[in-house]
């Protein structure tokens, strides 16, 4: 164990904060993340990038295809990174503007922000900045920018009990748990993307080719050892799949949940004969279940007339059965 902790990977975090002042709650998330990659987290290097001197955008500062010393700067940073922190407050539930600056800084071409792994964590009001967060994921969509689905990080830090000192730094346990739960989700899934960019591949297609491949009949099992920055074979003898030792450094959740995809995937996609519930079988099954309601409306249906039928035709007998002669007159 002390072997593998030892190779680690190392990963290289740039930390954004969307906000610039002193007191900010969100720069002290940032501040709380540092330390605990010097304490706690092995294997990753938090560098933290200064936003403000960033000048609004404006493509006239961009001169025969160069950018600003600052700008450039800034661009460089991002780009030596292997993910990026965010950290962010809520203003009018959206982004603010000083970091929506920088990240439109960082999307001018070349676009520095793509195949990057990236986290957001965010101290606001009562919804803890859930809005503004939602926002920015969106605009990763578009910057090829790979958030962390889980875990989740809004915090309230105007709620009582009080989240952070008279300092200003963070001292909710729950939190500090919390933020070192996003680290190591951060850390793994950067490790993930940097083994899928060795290969020419990307993730998009590489998830196509899987799909491909399974409707060719090919098996598709991981590999059974190497490292997290293990390569996917491109050679056609070699199975694709997600690497799956060691996991000592993943957060066991996402391990989990890696783990039941990909045994879903095997017994859904390739066939195998111990499932004896399939997607054509669950399709079958809902189509006769609804040809079967029909076909017992319809009887009830029928019943339910033939009764009323029956039912007038006693009553009227009850009537005229005193007389035949009445009777054979209905009738």
């Amino acid at each position: 164990m002390e072997s593998m902790a030892a190779a680690k990977p190392v990963i290289k975090v740039a930390a954004l904060c969307g906000a610039i002042s002193k007191g900010s709650h969100n720069r002290a998330l940032i501040r709380y993340a540092i330390e605990l990659t010097k304490q706690d987290i092995d294997g990753i290097e938090i560098d933290y990038v200064e936003i403000a001197p960033l000048p609004m955008l404006n493509t006239d500062l961009e001169v025969d295809g160069k950018y600003p010393a600052v700008v450039e700067a800034f661009r460089q940073r991002i780009l030596a990174a292997d993910s990026v922190l965010f950290a962010s407050p809520e203003y009018n539930y959206s982004v603010t503007g000083i970091l929506k600056n920088a990240i439109d800084w960082g999307s001018r071409p070349p676009n520095v922000w793509a195949d990057k792994a990236a986290a957001i964590v965010t101290v606001a009001g009562s919804l803890g900045g859930a809005r503004a967060q939602y926002h920015y994921r969106q605009i990763g969509v578009y910057l090829d920018l790979h958030f962390i689905n889980k875990p989740e990080f809004f915090l309230d830090g105007y709620g009582s009990p009080p989240k952070f000192d008279s300092d200003g730094n963070l001292i909710d346990p729950a939190s500090m748990k919390r933020m070192k739960e996003v680290l190591l989700s951060l850390q793994a899934f950067t490790l993930r993307l940097r083994s899928c960019n060795s290969n020419p591949l990307t993730i998009s297609e590489f998830r196509r080719n899987m799909c491909k491949l399974s409707e060719e009949g090919q098996a598709l099992t991981p590999f059974l050892d190497g490292n997290l920055a293990q390569k996917f074979h491109s050679s056609s003898q070699y199975k694709r799949g997600i690497t799956s030792e060691p996991y000592d450094w993943y957060d066991r959740e996402i391990c989990n949940n890696e783990k039941n995809v990909l045994s879903r995937f095997h017994d859904t996609h390739l066939g195998l004969k111990n499932r004896r519930y399939t997607p054509n079988a669950r399709e079958r099954m809902y189509k006769f279940v609804l040809v079967a309601s029909w076909v017992f409306f319809l009887i009830v249906f029928m019943l339910d007339y033939r009764v009323k039928i029956a039912e007038d035709a006693c009553c009227k007998r009850s009537l005229y059965g005193k007389g035949l002669d009445l009777w054979k007159a209905y009738s």
